[in-house]
């Protein structure tokens, strides 16, 4: 068999690429479990399979080189060592320059697979605590819109095709059934945040009351036509 040479190149460089973008996310799982406390490498691991088990399954073999990559960025750094069962563990913290790191990667979102991809959006709602209410609603609002455009393909709860196959019919159905769901709670989700979000601009409209200052969101101006840097 021959392989052109620029397709092969090309393959290789999306696998690159590919890698690159899974140790990017594997290094903001680490910085947002950082946060919580300074941990060792063990219990680091520990509290990441806990939170993202259900995405991927985090091995030391992974782990440690991601933690070296964030010491070469002064991200992270060895806070002290904890003996346990006869050997000395490193304990990591991260560090202010992590911090700025951390927030980079969570508001990321220039590409349309950090919102489409289930599991990065999953990662990402995994520290929706440290983002502002603004940018957590743009963010639930084009999951929302992505769902339902995928669901609006599949038929909008119906079957679109006519299908004679039970096992595939039922398998059509269940993934209707998951968006459904899906949509469904990122509605209770975004009506939740909306909430704050107008508790969050009560208070700080008041605030700007007494000391003066420019509303967040021009007249007119909506969420929907906001880019990610706006929100």
């Amino acid at each position: 068999m021959i392989y052109h040479r620029g397709a092969v190149s090309a393959s290789a460089a999306l696998i690159i690429q590919a890698r690159k973008e899974e140790e990017k996310l594997l290094e903001l799982a680490i910085l947002g479990a950082l946060k919580e406390k300074p941990m060792h490498g063990y219990e680091l691991k520990k509290r990441l399979s806990y939170l993202l088990g259900h995405l991927w399954k985090i091995s030391f073999g992974s782990l440690y080189p991601a933690l070296k990559r964030l010491e070469a960025q002064d991200a992270v750094e060895r806070a002290y060592t904890v003996k346990e069962k006869a050997r000395n563990r490193y304990v990591y913290r991260i560090t202010p320059r992590g911090e700025e790191i951390f927030q980079q990667l969570l508001v990321d979102t220039g590409k349309s697979s950090q919102i489409t991809d289930a599991d990065k959006f999953s990662l990402r709602l995994a520290f929706f605590q440290y983002l502002e209410p603004e940018m957590r609603l743009w963010i639930l609002e084009r999951r929302r819109s992505y769902l339902a455009e995928r669901l609006k393909e599949m038929g909008g709860g119906k079957a679109r095709f006519k299908e004679s196959d039970s096992y595939r019919l039922g398998l059509y159905r269940h993934r209707q059934e998951l968006l459904q769901s899906d949509i469904a709670w990122l509605d209770e989700m975004i009506e939740q945040e909306k909430k704050q979000l107008e508790k969050h601009s009560r208070g700080r409209n008041s605030r700007k009351g007494e000391k003066g200052g420019e509303n967040l969101l021009l007249e007119g101006e909506s969420l929907e036509k906001m880019t990610p840097l706006q929100a």
